[in-house]
């Protein structure tokens, strides 16, 4: 179990998530009570899981442990730098993601590496195919070559160095790659294209029933904005029945992606570039009859915030993987614009994280 919540019963999970989003909106007086829709399958759902190291079991005493091989681990909730080893992997990922990462820590654990010598291991997968990247982050500035053609399902694998100066996994240096750095997914009959670094959904059964959502708000023949695009996964789908779709994204892998994805679609109405969304001329929002946002755990920058109250698109239909964010930002929209409707998504189960759309639409002057 990594997380509390995987102890519970499930309708229990769902009955907190959705308290949970009620009361975050319930500051606002005309807002309507959010609905929240279940997922199907519990665990093995992600598309994407990094994993840390570790050499040393921990015990309850501070400062005790004592050595162990090479394994994956996890970071300890509250424990600092303590990090508890997984010894067959993670529950809320495939049973092939799990044994790609066995596989890999176990070549490391060979060649003598050390939990002071790595630092963290990506695995991701694509649900349709099958098919796993991995990107192995090291504190080494050099780590020769090899190989993994013999880890079934793996077809691509790059190595960084990452500077010590950042607790997070950047890549400062590539020191290697084999094979390719991009996956394939199949989303609501569309095939979507997706390279190592751009962000992709974790669970593709419940957002393609968000994206479903998204399309009903739509107005039909719409003009779109969307920021925080991605690999226009969002976008291409609502563009099947708008007037035109913008995209904006600040990877540039995640825009040549988006825009192969529209070209293999045959959908000439889509377009993106990589600018990140608060830098943006705001009159990329003139005459849009709609802004869809989904942006990162962070929310809205401030900037976007102002964009907004100054151009005053018509509807808003916002995705968030953070609903405490979301509603944050709404209370800088309150005045202008009015909530139409709030629905929760389990797109973690046995986790605490939900994601949530809110629909807006501008007030009656």
């Amino acid at each position: 179990s990594c997380s509390p919540w995987q102890v519970m019963d499930y309708p229990m999970q769902i009955a907190l998530k959705h308290e949970i989003l009620t009361s975050l909106f319930s500051y606002y007086d005309d807002a309507p009570k959010p609905t929240f829709v279940p997922t199907e399958k519990f665990y093995g759902y992600r598309t994407k899981l990094e994993f840390s190291f570790t050499d040393r079991i921990f015990g309850d005493v501070v400062g005790e442990s004592t050595p162990l091989p090479l394994s994956l681990a996890f970071h300890e909730r509250g424990g600092g730098s303590r990090r508890l080893a997984l010894l067959k992997g993670c529950a809320l990922v495939s049973d092939g993601m799990n044994r790609v990462a066995l596989a890999l820590c176990e070549k490391l654990r060979t060649l003598g590496y050390t939990s002071t010598d790595l630092k963290t291991l990506v695995v991701r997968e694509s649900k349709s195919t099958g098919k796993m990247l991995a990107i192995l982050y090291v504190k080494r500035t050099e780590l020769p070559e090899f190989p993994v053609d013999d880890i079934a399902d793996l077809t691509g694998f790059i190595v960084f160095h990452s500077t010590e100066k950042s607790p997070a996994s950047v890549p400062t240096k590539e020191l290697w790659r084999t094979g390719d750095d991009v996956l394939h997914e199949s989303i609501c009959g569309m095939d979507i294209i997706y390279s190592w670094d751009s962000f992709f959904q974790n669970n593709i059964p419940v957002f393609e029933t968000a994206l479903m959502e998204m399309s009903k708000a739509m107005p039909p023949n719409a003009n779109v904005l969307e920021l925080y695009s991605g690999v226009g996964t969002i976008g291409l789908y609502l563009a099947k029945h708008a007037f035109h779709v913008h995209g904006v994204e600040i990877i540039q892998g995640a825009v040549d992606s988006a825009q192969d994805n529209a070209e293999h679609a045959g959908l000439t109405n889509y377009v993106a570039e990589c600018i990140p969304a608060e830098k943006m001329d705001a009159r990329l929002l003139d005459k849009r009859d709609v802004l869809v946002l989904d942006p990162p755990r962070s929310g809205l920058h401030p900037k976007v915030i102002k964009m907004i109250l100054e151009k005053l698109p018509p509807m808003i239909v916002y995705l968030s993987c953070n609903p405490e964010t979301q509603a944050r930002d709404y209370s800088s929209l309150k005045e202008l614009y009015k909530i139409d409707r709030i629905t929760g998504f389990d797109f973690y189960p046995e986790t605490p994280h939900s994601e949530s759309l809110v629909v807006l639409s501008l007030r009656a002057k």
